[in-house]
């Protein structure tokens, strides 16, 4: 006999994971403060991680294009929010110093001003 509990946990679909996607690509970021380039990596269907020199604050909407590696290509636009800011300080193999800077994006909904083609609806 089974108890409660186990007949639940049964009775739950199995998610179904979309994984990582393992290619770096160029983007470029659009928000409040402007425009900045990146490169986006770590992408799922939740969100991304964007090397770059201009990272945007905590909290902030950006508007995320992916460049098309070759001409002809098209691109994609999509908007996410900032959910962290990674600062890496490390040494290479010849002991010089360097860092990374980079942002942690939360795919959001677009937030687009419904228009209505007679006037507004009360």
């Amino acid at each position: 006999m089974s108890s409660r509990t186990e007949k639940i946990q049964r009775q739950r679909k199995a998610t179904v994971a979309v994984g990582k996607f393992d290619k770096a690509f160029p983007v470029f970021l659009e928000g409040d403060r402007g425009v900045a380039s990146g490169i986006g990596r770590n992408i799922s269907d939740t969100g991304m991680f964007v090397e770059t020199r201009e990272p945007f604050p905590l909290g902030t909407r950006v508007k995320v294009t992916f460049s098309p590696p070759s001409r002809g290509g098209a691109e994609m636009t999509l908007e996410g929010e900032v959910r962290y800011q990674c600062f890496i300080n490390f040494a290479r193999p010849d002991s010089t110093r360097s860092g990374m800077r980079g942002i942690g994006l939360k795919f959001v909904t677009p937030q687009t001003p419904q228009k209505f083609p007679h006037g507004s609806i009360h």
